[in-house]
């Protein structure tokens, strides 16, 4: 299946929302204030995101054009929150939507004609790939460290 630019842009637009969504409520999940300062950065990212690909979206017409027979499946999974799952759950799909909004942007960089355009997506690739890399760290913390909340209350009470 071909898809349009509009199409490919409202995959995207509806990916970034997902995203900022989902780190909001990851961040209601845990008590950890340094963790919840990343999560609240990660969201911000991510409308920040979607900004840029509104942007991108009025001006549609003006010089975003992708190559049809090389657009034919490009899709991105849904992010749905569980909040019944552990954190170390909801971190790793995270991850899992990262990796994927990365692919995208980069494959979707491949395809476009504009070099404004090349540059914004390969640009919100590397985004991606460093926000996968920032969970990548906490996830591997909470492993370690996960039920630490549960028996010291005030580990994260500041100085």
């Amino acid at each position: 299946m071909a898809y349009s630019v509009k199409d490919i842009l409202n995959i995207a637009l509806r990916s970034e929302e997902e995203a900022e969504l989902y780190y909001m409520r990851l961040k209601d999940k845990t008590d950890n204030a340094f963790f919840r300062e990343k999560l609240d950065k990660l969201s911000s990212d991510e409308k920040g995101h979607k900004a840029l690909v509104l942007s991108l979206m009025r001006e549609k017409g003006v010089g975003v054009e992708i190559s049809v027979e090389k657009a034919v499946s490009i899709e991105m999974p849904s992010l749905i929150f569980d909040s019944s799952q552990p954190l170390s759950v909801l971190i790793r799909a995270a991850m899992g939507a990262e990796v994927a909004a990365r692919k995208f942007y980069t494959s979707l960089s491949e395809i476009v004609e504009g070099e404004r355009e090349r540059s914004l997506l390969k640009y919100l690739a590397s985004m991606e790939a460093s926000h996968f890399h920032l969970l990548e760290a906490e996830l591997t913390a909470i492993e370690h460290f996960e039920d630490y909340d549960d028996f010291f209350e005030m580990m994260h009470v500041g100085p």
